[in-house]
């Protein structure tokens, strides 16, 4: 009897210290504002370790993606800025901020790719979702499919004539916008499921034919270009970009938006 009340005392105190120690953590809204303070004392690779620690807890928002590209950008690490510049877009694509130092990110990359031009309906689905995020596609989806059954409901129940014509026109019109918006939805769902892109984070790298250094050497691409990734094997990564060209890099040497 003596010993387990020696255990429990022993469990006891250690769930005090653990909880203690807990209490007494930086939280991630604390390692967040530390970072702040440090990019406006000039400090930006300190800064950076703590908005990588938000971000590592699993923090996933626009605000310390743009402060973390922000102080990357300071510390002149231009290929991981513009990968979480591109992060932050992604989750608030109208943010004129984000945009702006995303613009004046890419104009440093050295490599100039001309891509093909796209197919008329891909270029204007692609200059939507540019401006939208999937969150408020999916929200205007739903409403609209909610606004065109209550407009069909009035044609319905309604007892006057020009009340049901105004409401089936309405019905229908909005219905048509339903289709489009869920097919501009679906094809942004497709190719955020097939579709991977990176970033390149290292200052030079060189592309190979196949997954191994005994591999020839295709051509070189610098640090901030996107790529996009096509296949994996083991440390090896398949990338190609938007001319066409394709080849393989080291996994460390492309971050993924």
């Amino acid at each position: 009897m003596k010993a387990l009340l020696i255990i429990c005392f022993f469990l006891s105190l250690l769930c005090c210290v653990l909880t203690q120690a807990a209490e007494n953590a930086p939280t991630v809204p604390e390692w967040f504002q530390a970072g702040n303070q440090l990019y406006e004392k000039g400090d930006f690779r300190r800064a950076v370790e703590l908005y990588y620690k938000v971000v590592d807890a699993g923090f996933v928002n626009e605000a310390v993606y743009y402060n973390l590209a922000n102080a990357l950008y300071k510390d002149d690490q231009l290929g991981k800025a513009i990968l979480y510049y591109e992060k932050a877009r992604r989750l608030a694509p109208r943010d004129l901020e984000i945009v702006g130092n995303l613009t004046l990110g890419r104009s440093r990359i050295v490599d100039k790719v001309d891509a093909p031009p796209e197919v008329f309906g891909v270029r204007q689905l692609h200059w939507l979702h540019s401006r939208m995020s999937l969150d408020l596609e999916t929200l205007l989806a739903a409403g609209l499919f909610v606004a065109g059954n209550c407009a069909f409901s009035i044609f319905l129940l309604s007892k006057r004539d020009r009340l049901r014509t105004l409401a089936l026109s309405s019905s229908l019109g909005i219905f048509c916008l339903f289709i489009g918006m869920t097919a501009s939805l679906a094809f942004r769902i497709y190719e955020f499921q097939t579709l991977r892109e990176g970033i390149v984070l290292t200052t030079q790298v060189d592309v190979l034919s196949g997954p191994g250094t005994e591999n020839p050497t295709l051509f070189s691409i610098h640090e901030g270009l996107p790529v996009r990734i096509q296949n994996e094997l083991g440390e090896w990564i398949q990338i190609g970009l938007e001319n066409g060209w394709n080849g393989w890099v080291k996994h460390e040497a492309v971050g993924v938006i």
